[in-house]
């Protein structure tokens, strides 16, 4: 999976199952930058290499790590 930041608040994670998808470019838990993060091999979920919070990249809920709102994710078509 490749992660770029594509605007100040934006990180583009491509060749997922549904295609790219935006997510928030800092974690909701502590600001981890998320361009340093990683996605699994099956690129359905995203993990902030801050805290290690785990984000589902279909829509944004939390898998697991420290308490805090969901990720938010756009699908671009």
């Amino acid at each position: 999976m490749r992660l770029r930041q594509v605007a100040e608040d934006s990180v583009a994670v491509a060749d997922t199952p549904t295609g790219t998808v935006l997510v928030d470019a800092t974690c909701p838990h502590r600001g981890g930058l998320l361009r340093h993060g990683h996605v699994d091999r099956a690129g359905t979920r995203l993990v902030c290499p801050l805290h290690h919070s785990a984000f589902s990249l279909s829509d944004g809920t939390q898998l697991s790590g420290p308490a805090c709102r969901a990720l938010r994710v756009r699908h671009q078509m």
